[in-house]
């Protein structure tokens, strides 16, 4: 599961950073449009990826999505240095696929690990698993202006997908391996009993409680963070014409932004837990 994390992490980071650099130099007139379009894709995947969860087996799901992920990418790098499809309707879906390809990835990540482990062994080993992940985005993207400076390949930002679909295919590959050799907990939707279906129905959540308040303050966090990177990348545009230029800034801030949440993860945030509670912290 570490080295599955690593590489869906470097996905992550190379898709990131290849997508903001291009879309917003050739199309940054339309970020608003863009981000309300990202916002619309993030929920119907979502939605339709916890639908299936219910239908078929979730080690098949996983695979299904990692396989989806690899093709549509590999469709994009084609229609983007050819004439198959309008090249601003490319830059269009590779930008506003961004979040919705994290996400999906992120459910299959940890919905894996949630059926790999207990309870009690996922207290012991999750810090360290999540801590792969941040390594390889932190990795990867200082590694991005090193690697557009010393290969010429990559003095063409769009390449860097090449790195992005290698890597979210060797994290395939261990998937497999790891679903041949060791058994999911609950991977049949058939294995969960009825009441336990009716009990996670998407209208019965909301019923809760905790879950209602939660979600609120996810809205209102994820609103705030929204308006944020809005602003934020509508001043980098500014500041950063050049699409390799952009991209080495991307690189650079994103690796120190990953960096310091390494560091709030490793040394700060157990701490204040566990001296002061979840409810302050929060």
């Amino acid at each position: 599961m570490f080295a599955v994390g690593f590489f869906v992490g470097v996905f992550i980071a190379a898709y990131t950073v290849a997508a903001e650099s291009l879309f917003l130099t050739k199309l940054s007139h339309r970020l608003n449009e863009a981000f309300l379009y990202a916002g619309v894709f993030g929920i119907i995947s979502t939605l339709f990826f916890s639908w299936l969860q219910n239908v078929i087996k979730y080690s098949r799901l996983t695979t299904f999505t990692f396989l989806a992920i690899i093709c549509i990418t590999v469709l994009l790098h084609v229609g983007f240095h050819s004439d198959i499809f309008a090249h601003d309707s490319v830059l269009f879906a590779l930008y506003c696929l961004t979040g919705p390809f994290t996400a999906l990835l992120l459910l299959c990540y940890w919905g894996t690990f949630g059926r790999l482990f207990n309870f009690r062994q996922s207290k012991r080993i999750i810090g360290w698993i999540d801590t792969g992940q941040l390594i390889a985005i932190i990795l990867t993207n200082f590694l991005i202006p090193v690697l557009s400076s010393v290969f010429s390949v990559f003095s063409d930002t769009s390449n860097f997908l090449f790195i992005a679909i290698g890597s979210i295919f060797i994290a395939l590959v261990l998937l497999n391996i790891l679903f041949s050799s060791h058994a999911l907990l609950k991977n049949d939707p058939r294995e969960m009993e009825k009441a336990v279906r009716t009990e996670l129905r998407f209208t019965r959540i909301f019923k809760d409680r905790y879950v209602a308040l939660l979600s609120i303050f996810l809205i209102i966090s994820m609103s705030t963070l929204m308006f944020a990177q809005y602003s934020f990348q509508t001043v980098i545009n500014k500041q950063f014409p050049n699409q390799k230029e952009l991209a080495n800034f991307l690189g650079y801030f994103n690796g120190t932004t990953f960096t310091l949440s390494l560091a709030m993860q490793a040394f700060v945030n157990h701490r204040i837990i566990t001296h002061y509670g979840i409810r302050l912290a929060l």
